[in-house]
């Protein structure tokens, strides 16, 4: 995606609701920083795709904030500055993509110490400044050295300077004088948008570009898209889409930066369920090779053949031929290795020794070996919901599962902590409820806790997945259930190993035919079964046709 100026100059007026604000707290990660102002959150960010200026939640910010790798050097330099200050204005600067904001604090006796936060929104070459009241960088997220960049130098201790100017022609001359040979040389103004307008007329671009760079309201401004380039006009142009009530700069700046954090999170929890399907991958091969040892036989052989012919071995000799009987009564003569310095008696000892610590670790490992196997299943089945899954409400019950969420210190005398149910999600609709394990412990609560022996079942066909249980609160008709059935399909595809697939078929049935089983499809065994077609993301179009004050309408 790109933008121009004129995108910047509508975000200046967008975070003016800002000013008056204090600064709470400055957080810093990998490319962006977060400057808060106790109920607003201002996003600052100049990574390369994600380069831009918004306000989020604290909720959103907490999230950005798990997946942090590193923080920025000068995250420290802006929360020794600004912490306590005072936002006084937003502006753009040079009708460029570079937004000035300026902050005061009260030092001393009544001594005002003025500080300028700049950020440059230019995608590789985005930065961020720090500059005190004479204009002096104090620090910056990237240093550019003389070497860099022959225009300009940006280091602390030295003035800050404005990057070269765009050589056109200023909106308020054009505007005097519409000219359609002019007009895609408007400073000010993104080259696409400029193109667009030519192509609409100069009649039109003059009632458009009338309303930039005033003090005019911009509340009815319409977020839209030209092609990859994104902007907000008061009109929409004929080739653009709509995109409706989106905020632009959380499409510039925080979707990117919380997609990359989201990946960032759910392949830290991939990579910690692959590391524990090796581990016990490994234990089962170790076990199964233990199982497998028949030395325990032969040692226990040795002891008996040893106590049999103890009257013709003689002492210090280090391997004997004796005579004996198999289990089926043969005779059969067998070289025994015997330790010197050992008697004979002591020899059987030994062996008999060897054969009981081997049998017993060995029935110590088949009891074992179950559990191995069941916890196996149980990561192979996580791994393929992880991957499936694509909201971070999903994402953080299964950190918690695993243990990667950061939970609150318990306070000394404070209320205990709920223990937190496996994870799993729930729809609400007015007539139905639908339930959807995010893992195996998630898929075994809600078939075998939640579900009821009428409700009915979900399961992808031939793969890891969710389980999906329908639950009817009232009679529907046969297109109502059609249209949930439908969705639950879709719902166990979306969380199953086919959710890259157009389509998949999908095994449902009543609860009450389905039972536990290890090593089976789904780790269940069901009959009286159907089959439908679904897709991976139908789901989501139902919910978005019919969401209502937070309940699906069905």
């Amino acid at each position: 995606m790109s933008f121009g100026p004129e995108l910047i100059w509508i975000w200046s007026r967008e975070l003016g609701v800002c000013r008056g604000r204090r600064v709470q707290r400055v957080d810093g990660g990998n490319n962006s920083v977060v400057i808060s102002f106790g109920a607003s959150e201002l996003l600052l960010s100049w990574g390369a795709q994600n380069c831009g200026v918004v306000l989020i939640s604290q909720k959103e910010r907490k999230s950005l904030l798990s997946s942090v790798t590193q923080t920025p050097p000068i995250t420290n330099a802006l929360r020794s500055h600004l912490t306590g200050a005072e936002l006084t204005a937003v502006e753009q600067l040079h009708r460029d993509r570079i937004l000035k904001f300026t902050f005061q604090k009260t030092v001393g006796a009544g001594f005002i110490a003025k500080r300028c936060l700049i950020i440059e929104i230019m995608e590789r070459f985005s930065n961020i400044l720090l500059t005190d009241e004479e204009e002096n960088i104090i620090e910056t997220a990237k240093h550019i050295h003389p070497a860099d960049n022959s225009f300009r130098t940006v280091l602390p201790g030295l003035p800050y300077h404005l990057p070269p100017a765009f050589e056109g022609v200023a909106l308020e001359d054009w505007l005097a004088a519409p000219d359609e040979a002019s007009i895609q040389r408007i400073a000010g103004l993104g080259k696409p948008l400029l193109k667009a307008l030519s192509e609409a007329g100069v009649e039109r671009a003059v009632g458009i570009l009338g309303r930039f760079y005033n003090d005019g309201d911009i509340s009815h401004f319409i977020p839209q898209k030209l092609g990859r380039y994104i902007t907000s006009l008061p009109e929409l142009l004929p080739e653009a889409v709509p995109l409706g009530e989106a905020c632009t700069g959380r499409l510039i700046a925080l979707a990117p930066l919380r997609d990359v954090a989201f990946e960032a999170r759910r392949r830290r929890a991939v990579q910690l369920i692959e590391k524990e399907i090796i581990r016990r991958e490994r234990q089962q091969a170790d076990i199964e090779a233990l199982l497998s040892d028949s030395r325990a036989e032969l040692y226990r052989r040795y002891g008996e053949l040893i106590v049999a012919n103890l009257w013709q071995i003689r002492h210090n000799a280090s391997e004997v031929e004796l005579k004996g009987y198999d289990g089926e009564g043969e005779e059969i003569v067998q070289k025994v290795p015997l330790d010197p310095r050992l008697s004979p008696s002591q020899n059987a000892a030994r062996y008999f020794a060897k054969y009981k610590k081997i049998t017993a670790a060995q029935e110590r490992a088949a009891a074992l070996l179950t559990s191995v196997r069941d916890e196996l299943d149980d990561h192979r089945e996580a791994l393929a919901l992880a991957g499936s899954i694509g909201d971070t409400e999903s994402l953080s019950m299964l950190e918690e599962e695993l243990g990667l969420a950061k939970t609150p210190v318990q306070r000394r005398g404070g209320r205990k902590r709920e223990p937190q149910l496996p994870p799993h999600r729930r729809f609400e609709f007015e007539r139905a409820i639908i339930f959807a394990g995010l893992s195996s412990k998630g898929n075994r609560y809600v078939t075998f806790k939640l579900a009821l022996s009428d409700d009915i079942w979900f399961h992808a066909q031939g793969v890891p997945g969710s389980h999906v249980i329908l639950r009817t609160l009232t009679a529907l008709s046969e297109e109502e259930l059609a249209e949930l059935k439908d969705f639950c399909a879709s719902l166990a595809v979306y969380y199953s190993k086919a959710r890259e697939v157009p389509r998949q078929r999908v095994d449902y049935t009543r609860r009450r035919y389905v039972s536990p089983i290890r090593g089976g499809e789904a780790n269940v065994t069901y009959k009286e079964f159907s089959t439908l077609t679904a897709s991976p993301d139908s789901w989501q179009r139902f919910l978005e046709g019919r969401q209502t004050d937070g309940q699906a309408k069905l």
